[in-house]
């Protein structure tokens, strides 16, 4: 069958502080700090996109005998892996998928290199392995030579959302707005309706700079309680 999907996720055992970031596609997860003097959220690591083009990626996929596609925009661009920020959709490299079939002009050409299912695309260097970062918060705060009263005025929270989201708003918005929902006591927007907000923002964008199409649009967010 030639039905996939992406899968991103998130896991924090409840004690320690360590934070477990799995990730196969293009979907991104965030983990975002608060500062609460500031009222501003800060993305401190987010999960790479597995992109056709990425070298590590491609190498996989042309021995395997399949074919990526790099558009000139992106050859003359950085890598592509990191999100856009302008209010334009990016373009992306593809991964060339042959229809079973035979026909020539028949197959798909996947915006990613990983995915769970698009069985038809394994045998061109498609795989389901996730990526696993782990994310320690001792670690950022040695690097970041966080005082005390630095540590004391941090929350944490999470972000898991498709490409469809960021795609056409910035990360940083979406961090912004769903920090403010979560912990700021001057905001009377539920997490839940922060979500909606941005979903019904990330729809109308797409339907403005591609009509009838838009690419799929999931946004989830969760505190961080770190003991």
């Amino acid at each position: 069958g030639s039905a996939g999907c992406t899968a991103s996720s998130l896991f924090y055992p409840g004690e320690g502080t360590k934070a477990y970031v799995a990730n196969v596609g293009d979907s991104t997860t965030m983990i975002v700090k608060y500062t609460k003097s500031t009222k501003q959220s800060t993305i401190v690591h987010q999960n790479r996109k597995h992109k056709p083009h990425l070298l590590d990626e491609k190498v996989r996929i042309n021995a395997a005998g399949g074919e990526v596609m790099i558009p000139p925009s992106l050859r003359m661009s950085n890598d592509g892996s990191n999100n856009n920020n302008n209010a334009m959709i990016q373009e992306s490299s593809r991964l060339l998928v042959p229809d079973p079939s035979g026909a020539p002009f028949g197959g798909m050409a996947l915006a990613m290199s990983r995915a769970i299912g698009d069985s038809d695309a394994k045998v061109v260097g498609l795989i389901s392995e996730p990526e696993v970062d782990v994310w320690d918060l001792n670690n950022y705060h040695k690097q970041q030579q966080s005082s005390p009263e630095q540590i004391e005025d941090s929350e944490w929270f999470a972000v898991v959302a498709s490409d469809g989201m960021y795609d056409v708003i910035p990360p940083e918005e979406v961090a912004n707005l769903l920090g403010q929902s979560l912990y700021s006591d001057e905001n009377d927007v539920s997490p839940l309706e922060a979500c909606e907000q941005l979903i019904r923002k990330a729809t109308l964008l797409w339907m403005n700079m591609a009509g009838a199409y838009r690419d799929d649009i999931s946004l989830g967010v969760s505190r961080l309680e770190f003991n």
